[in-house]
C-alpha cells in the first residue's frame, strides 16, 4: 500500500526546453495576432488565416514530459503536445555541461562583430548510452534548481561538468 502511495504522489513532471522559434518570428507572430484582430471586420477568412499562423507561431514551445515509468520528448502548439511515449528505463545520471557559444553579427561594410556567452546544458544520460536534451540557461543555478526536481523524481544525482 505505500509503495502506491509514493508512485501516486509524483506520477507527472515537464520540463519546457524553450521557445521553438527565435525572437525575430515571435515578433512576427504577435504582428500577425494584432493584424488579425484588425481584419476582422474587413475580411474574416483573412483574419482567421492571421489569427491561427500568429497564435501557432507565439504558442509554440517545446520539453520534455516524465509520467511514471514512460518520457517524451515533445513539441507544443496551441498548448497541445506532439510526442511519442517511450518506456523510462536504466537512467545512468543526469549531467550539467558549460558550453561556451559565439555569435557572429554584420553590420555595414562587412564590419562584423562577435559576441560570446556561456551557457549551461542540462541532459539526462541512459545506461546505454543515449542523451536525452533538458534544458539550457545562461545561469547556472537556474538550471540546478530545474534539475533539482527531476533528480528527486528519478531518484538519480546531478553531476556538475563545469569546473
Amino acid at each position: 500500500m505505500e509503495t502506491s502511495i509514493i508512485s501516486m504522489s509524483k506520477p507527472y513532471l515537464n520540463l519546457k526546453n524553450g521557445l521553438l522559434f527565435p525572437i525575430q518570428f515571435q515578433i512576427l507572430g504577435y504582428v500577425l495576432l494584432f493584424a488579425g484582430l484588425a481584419l476582422i471586420v474587413i475580411n474574416i477568412w483573412a483574419s482567421i488565416l492571421f489569427v491561427l499562423l500568429g497564435g501557432g507561431i507565439v504558442s509554440a514551445f517545446s520539453g520534455v514530459e516524465f509520467k511514471n515509468d514512460k518520457f517524451r520528448e515533445y513539441n507544443s502548439f496551441f498548448f497541445i503536445k506532439n510526442g511519442k511515449w517511450e518506456p523510462l528505463k536504466n537512467v545512468e545520471k543526469i549531467f550539467i555541461k558549460k558550453i561556451k557559444v559565439s555569435q557572429r553579427l554584420y553590420g555595414r561594410a562587412n564590419q562584423s562583430s562577435t559576441i560570446r556567452n556561456v551557457v549551461y546544458k542540462a541532459f539526462l544520460k541512459f545506461e546505454n548510452g543515449e542523451t536525452l536534451f533538458l534544458y539550457e540557461h545562461k545561469n547556472k543555478e537556474t538550471v540546478q534548481s530545474k534539475l533539482k526536481e527531476l533528480s528527486d523524481f528519478l531518484k538519480t544525482e546531478i553531476i556538475d561538468y563545469t569546473n
